[in-house]
C-alpha cells in the first residue's frame, strides 16, 4: 500500500448506487399487486414524482426524508412500505465500473468507508437501505465502516460509535471528527481521498481540510468546482485517478 493514501471515503447516493435502474411504475406496481391495492399505483407514482421534485433528487429523499415515503406517498401503510424497502434493494444498481473499482481497492489492500449524509436513525446492519444494498449486491465485505451524522457503524461487527452524532458533511463537522479519529492512527488529511458528486457535501468541505477529492459525475454532473482534484464520469475513470495517486 502506498505511504501517501491511507484512507478512502465514498459517497453512496447517486455515486456508488445509481437510481437510473429504479422504475417507480414497476416498484409501485409490485406493491399494488402484493397488497391488493392496484388502484393506488398511479397515485403512489405521482406522489413519488412530487416528492422528488420537492427535494431535488432521489438521494436527498433517502438521506433525509425517507419517512415521507411511508407517511405521505404510501399513506402510512406499513406493509406497503416494507415491500418498498425490499424491492428498492433489488431494483437499485451499482454504478458502471463500481464493482471493478471496489475489487481494485481490495487488491491494493484498502477497505473504503461509506460516507453518507444520512439524517435518520442508524439501525442494525441491513436495516437501512444503504447497508441492505451492500448486502444485496454482495459487496459489504469490501467496506470497513458506514459513517453518517447518526454515528459510525463497523460493517463487519455491527458495533456502533456515536461520536459523530449531530455532525454534518455540509458544514464539515463530520470531516473534523473524522480527522481527529484518523489522527490517532497517524493518518492526516493529505492521506485521505473523498469521492462523491455534490460540491456542498463531498468536495468543498473535505478539500478545505486538505483531503484529495474526486468528483464523480456519472449520474449527476454539477459542473466544475475549484475544490476538485480529479473529475470522473464513471468508476473506471475513478480508478484511473486512484492509480495516479497510488504511484
Amino acid at each position: 500500500m502506498t505511504s501517501k493514501i491511507k484512507w478512502i471515503g465514498i459517497d453512496f447516493g447517486q455515486c456508488l448506487m445509481t437510481p437510473s435502474s429504479l422504475r417507480n411504475q414497476r416498484m409501485f406496481g409490485d406493491i399494488g399487486k402484493l397488497t391488493g391495492k392496484q388502484d393506488m399505483i398511479p397515485v403512489w407514482v405521482d406522489r413519488m414524482r412530487r416528492l422528488k421534485e420537492k427535494y431535488g433528487s432521489y438521494s436527498s429523499i433517502k438521506e433525509g426524508h425517507k419517512d415521507e415515503i411511508e407517511s405521505w406517498v404510501l399513506d402510512n401503510d406499513h406493509e406497503a412500505y416494507e415491500i418498498f424497502t425490499r424491492q428498492e434493494k433489488e431494483l437499485l444498481s451499482l454504478a458502471r465500473g463500481a464493482y471493478e473499482f471496489i475489487l481494485f481497492l481490495s487488491e491494493k489492500g484498502f477497505k473504503p468507508w461509506i460516507v453518507s449524509e444520512l439524517k435518520k436513525t442508524l439501525g442494525n446492519v441491513g436495516a437501512d437501505t444503504i447497508t441492505g444494498f451492500l448486502i444485496n449486491k454482495k459487496i459489504i465485505q469490501y467496506f470497513a465502516y458506514f459513517l453518517t451524522p447518526q454515528g459510525k457503524m463497523d460493517l463487519a461487527t455491527g458495533k456502533r460509535d456515536n461520536r459523530y452524532m449531530g455532525t454534518s458533511k455540509k458544514d464539515g463537522s463530520l470531516y473534523d471528527h473524522l480527522l481527529e479519529e484518523l489522527a490517532e492512527e497517524g493518518i492526516r488529511a493529505e492521506n485521505c481521498v473523498m469521492i462523491g458528486d455534490k460540491h456542498s457535501t463531498d468536495i468543498i468541505p473535505p478539500k478545505e481540510r486538505g483531503f484529495v477529492t474526486i468528483q464523480y459525475t456519472g449520474h449527476i454532473d454539477l459542473g466544475p468546482c475549484a475544490h476538485t482534484d480529479f473529475y470522473a464520469k464513471d468508476w473506471f475513470e475513478v480508478r484511473d485517478a486512484m492509480e495516479k495517486l497510488l504511484q
